[in-house]
């Protein structure tokens, strides 16, 4: 029960200390050779105080459960609260890798998880909107170049800036007599 506790405080404390000292997750934008996107810190940093809630809740429920003895006991309490705990770092540490730049040429994507991916403008094939709308109001872009998928802009950064350096309006899909093409 001592390990399932020590989960309840370390990773909240890690992540709290790890936004407060960290870098400074804003979107570097009008640089002279770049522009950076990343999901906003609101977000991230929500996820965060969502962890540190949930993290004290989870230790003084489960205190109340085995000093108490409570209905429930300690374990399961302790075990709930720490899979969520667990749940939202792993959120929070994959959504803070996520990163869009821009260059005059070309475009670097950092995903979520996996490679990164680097596209030039000229090679652009088609741009594609996809999934759901996201709290910016867009949903995301799927990129094509050279006929296979390059890479995926994320709704929650500035896709509008994004679009507006990559210059290739001709690449986005348009409507032509009611039909999407």
């Amino acid at each position: 029960m001592v390990l399932l506790a020590s989960v309840e405080v370390v990773l909240p404390i890690f992540a709290l200390l790890f936004e407060h000292v960290g870098n400074v997750r804003i979107s570097e934008r009008h640089h002279r050779h770049h522009d950076t996107y990343v999901v906003p810190v609101p977000f991230t940093r929500g996820l965060v105080l969502a962890m540190a809630f949930m993290s004290v809740l989870g230790l003084v429920l489960g205190w109340l459960c085995a000093a108490l003895e409570f209905l429930p006991e300690a374990l399961p309490v302790f075990a709930f609260f720490d899979a969520f705990i667990v749940t939202c770092f792993v959120m929070w540490a994959v959504l803070r890798r996520y990163k869009v730049s821009v260059f005059d040429e070309r475009l670097m994507i950092t995903p979520f998880l996996g490679p990164d991916a680097t596209v030039r403008y000229d090679r652009i094939d088609v741009m594609q909107w996809t999934g759901l709308r996201k709290g910016s109001g867009y949903r995301d872009l799927v990129i094509w170049a050279g006929g296979r998928r390059v890479g995926r802009l994320s709704g929650m950064v500035d896709i509008e800036q994004i679009l507006m350096a990559i210059d290739r309006f001709d690449a986005l899909p348009r409507e032509e007599k009611g039909i999407i093409s």
